[in-house]
């Protein structure tokens, strides 16, 4: 019996010095801590060693397989947290709002539809936020439902989104002319195009074209 116990002190003294290297981030020598535990571990539940010590023992060996297993969880990973979006009619920032937090919700790997709803008026302020608490005291009466991600975009967008941003981008894309380096023409062309949903490609196309042939005295530059 003696020597069956100092046998398994020596081995829970051996365990303990690989605790010790975990805890020191050190990589040598776990493969052989795990095989001392799981030696030990046979030992003991196939001798007749005193119950008392026995539940010492599994007490022990919980709290190191606890300390193996935190050391090597996946390293995490600081995800800069969104910016605020106050309620301004800003069809750009509203657009870069939502495009920012749909990117933190993968980076958190955030997936259920509720909790992005939730999470995404935490970060709304000043005009949104007492816009939120209409619509929530609504949801509360049971008159409307924002519950999942795609209606409450549509619902921000219906509120904060100019009338008639898309009207006046189209009047804005009419009196565009390329009277300089066509690179500076792509590059108001193309910032006009995504301020104005559901334009066709032939649209965009006659637009293009016609607004290069209505200035067509121009030289283009490279």
């Amino acid at each position: 019996m003696d020597a069956r116990l100092a046998k398994m002190e020596l081995a829970m003294a051996n365990t303990r010095v690989g605790v010790d290297l975990i805890e020191q981030g050190m990589e040598k020598g776990l493969e052989d801590l795990r095989e001392q535990i799981q030696d030990l571990c046979e030992r003991v539940l196939g001798s007749q060693v005193q119950p008392v010590l026995h539940k010492e023992f599994m007490s022990f060996l919980d709290k190191v397989m606890t300390q193996v297993m935190a050391t090597h969880e996946a390293p995490r990973v600081e995800v800069p947290k969104p910016h605020t979006f106050s309620g301004k009619r800003d069809a750009k920032e509203l657009d870069n709002f939502l495009w920012h937090m749909e990117r933190y919700f993968e980076a958190i790997a955030l997936t259920d539809e509720a909790t992005k709803v939730r999470t995404m008026t935490l970060y709304l302020t000043d005009n949104a936020t007492l816009w939120w608490h209409q619509r929530f005291s609504d949801i509360e009466k049971k008159t409307c439902t924002i519950d999942t991600w795609d209606p409450f975009k549509r619902e921000i967008k219906r509120q904060f989104y100019p009338e008639d941003v898309a009207y006046l981008e189209r009047k804005n894309m009419k009196r565009l002319k390329h009277t300089s380096l066509i690179c500076e023409y792509v590059k108001e062309f193309s910032t006009l195009v995504l301020k104005i949903p559901n334009m066709s490609e032939e649209e965009l196309l006659f637009n293009f074209m016609g607004n290069l042939q209505s200035s067509g005295n121009v030289v283009s530059k490279t």
